[in-house]
């Protein structure tokens, strides 16, 4: 039988005995000594000055700040220092920086603080990257609305054009290219009136029948 085993049951055998200890803090000391792992105080201690955030979330990393603080019972660290290696542990970002910013006196306000401020930052990219619905398109069974810019060029076209006169058949309002009318032929039975008052500007007669010479 080892040395440890032996000493474990001398502790069971001094719990048979309703006054092996005087106070409750006597038991805690026993219980302490006899199941807690060597020099775990100062293991504690340690890691929790070298805490690092990595890749957990605040919560897991408050939670491991709290357990590593809670080991250190004989000689507690003090809050101002519980505080600084909390925040100083903690991921650059955000969270990091409005805790400095407001720089809490103990190490549950900072936490609380942490905690708060990730909650934050995670509704705010929840609303950002929700996908927004598109609006539906309201059919009527009504006519459409006209495109009048074709209309009002073309007006704007035919007021500029008022002025010009066809040499084809002689009316003003549009140019020769656009003429719809017949080619006029000499000697024809018919001709345009357009032409026709071309002629009889040019070659015609006069009012009292005299022909231009």
């Amino acid at each position: 039988m080892s040395w440890r085993t032996s000493e474990e049951l001398g502790v069971w055998t001094r719990l048979t005995d309703a006054t092996c200890f005087g106070t409750y803090a006597e038991f805690k000391e026993e219980l302490r000594q006899a199941f807690e792992p060597p020099k775990n105080e100062f293991r504690s201690r340690a890691e929790f000055l070298d805490l690092q955030q990595g890749k957990h979330d605040v919560h897991a990393y408050a939670k491991r700040a709290r357990y590593s603080v809670s080991n250190i019972v004989t000689n507690p660290i003090d809050e101002a220092t519980k505080v600084v290696t909390f925040m100083k542990g903690l991921r650059d970002g955000p969270v990091k920086t409005y805790l400095f910013r407001e720089y809490p006196s103990t190490l549950e306000a900072a936490i609380t603080l942490a905690m708060q401020e990730e909650f934050s930052l995670r509704q705010a990219k929840l609303h950002v990257n929700v996908p927004r619905m598109a609006r539906p398109v309201m059919r009527t069974g009504g006519p459409e609305p006209m495109d009048l810019s074709n209309a009002t060029a073309a007006g704007h076209q035919q007021r500029n054009n008022s002025s010009v006169r066809c040499f084809r058949c002689g009316y003003t309002g549009h140019y020769a290219r656009e003429c719809t009318a017949a080619v006029y032929k000499a000697g024809a039975d018919v001709a345009m009136p357009g032409i026709a008052a071309i002629n009889n500007i040019t070659h015609g007669a006069s009012r009292r029948g005299a022909p231009y010479c």
